[in-house]
């Protein structure tokens, strides 16, 4: 019997079978991989067209919002419908959803996924997992903002300085930059410190235009307030402090890149660095009775308190007010870092609504 066994292994015929078998073996994840690369493009292909029919349709949603609270829902919902179009089985971390904008004109949206793989993996080299994106952006009309005169504005009668307060528009658009404003738009006087304090009551601001926002201006004559010939001298030892602010168009959230000049022969500027000597101080207030100090049920810092400015990082959107704590001079020359010297509130800009935004998908 053994040798029968022997004979049957050893026989051609039934030495190739073996092969076949082995080859078949060695041969059937190249295989599955084959048939996986099939099943797990077309996966990838169906989420992909998903994932860009929502992306056209979110773009779309949030660029028309006119609100920080509809922008915010639009990408909510995006995520809802994904999940229920899609399911979240075949993903190992659910769908990202990202959106902002690029500049005051055009908003981008980011989904992607990981997908795991049912067979591909099979093949030498390939991955578990793959990445599946997609983007858009949209192209829509630049923003206009306006802004009232100031709730409140109040310089401080005591200092020494003389101080006045402008506001412009300010542009960071490199063309802009390039001009001789360098971006900023009709500056116009609305409060300083005199004595009494001069009326600006009939002050016409400026609606500020597309990709512009409302920023403000200090102008600081040395040791002058009480002499009113002094105000405008370009003898006169004089400074100007720009807050060359740039708003957020989805959040709202106003970035001011402050710029400090000592100014001589009333045009010629010299910067002065301002990222070690901060002048400002802003604060968001939801209402206008949070915008007072602590001691009276507000929000802001008590007066004559030396403390660390604070930076404003919410939105401020319609409805609210931002509240600017100056110091008429930065740390380096005498300040006492109160930040009450000059202090104002205004309300947020108001996004001026238009009719037909003209909306179009570039990406």
């Amino acid at each position: 019997m053994r040798r029968d066994i022997r004979r049957w292994l050893a026989s051609p015929g039934k030495g190739e079978g073996g092969n076949v078998v082995i080859i078949f073996g060695l041969g059937l994840p190249l295989l599955l991989g084959a048939g996986g690369l099939v099943i797990d493009y077309g996966n990838a292909v169906r989420i992909r067209s998903v994932e860009s029919s929502v992306a056209d349709a979110t773009a779309l949603l949030v660029a028309n919002a006119d609100t920080v609270a509809a922008a915010t829902e639009g990408l909510r919902l995006a995520n809802a419908q994904l999940t229920s179009r899609l399911g979240s089985a075949s993903t190992t971390n659910g769908f990202q959803v990202n959106g902002a904008w690029i500049d005051g004109a055009n908003y981008r949206v980011t989904i992607s996924t990981t997908l795991k793989t049912n067979l591909l993996h099979f093949l030498p080299g390939m991955p578990r997992q793959i990445t599946i994106g997609t983007a858009t952006t949209v192209n829509r009309v630049a923003p206009v903002y306006q802004t009232s005169p100031p709730t409140f504005s109040q310089l401080s009668p005591e200092a020494a300085d003389y101080n006045r307060i402008y506001m412009y528009c300010y542009s960071s658009d490199p063309k802009r930059q390039a001009e001789a404003d360098k971006g900023r738009r009709g500056i116009v006087a609305i409060a300083d410190n005199g004595t009494p304090p001069t009326d600006y009551s009939k002050a016409i601001l400026p609606t500020c235009g597309a990709n512009e926002a409302p920023s403000y201006m200090l102008h600081n004559v040395r040791n002058a307030r009480s002499n009113p010939s002094a105000w405008n001298d370009k003898n006169q030892e004089t400074y100007e402090y720009y807050t060359d602010t740039t708003i957020d168009t989805g959040s709202r959230v106003q970035s001011m890149s402050m710029k400090g000049y000592r100014v001589y022969n009333g045009s010629t500027l010299s910067p002065i660095s301002m990222v070690s000597n901060p002048i400002l101080e802003t604060i968001v207030c939801d209402n206008l009775s949070q915008c007072k100090n602590k001691s009276d049920g507000g929000i802001l810092p008590n007066s004559h308190t030396t403390h660390n400015p604070a930076t404003a990082t919410t939105g401020c959107s319609d409805g609210k007010y931002m509240y600017y704590g100056w110091e008429d001079r930065p740390p380096n020359a005498g300040s006492d870092m109160d930040y009450d010297d000059i202090r104002v509130i205004v309300s947020c800009p108001t996004l001026v609504k238009v009719s037909d935004k003209k909306l179009r998908i570039v990406e």
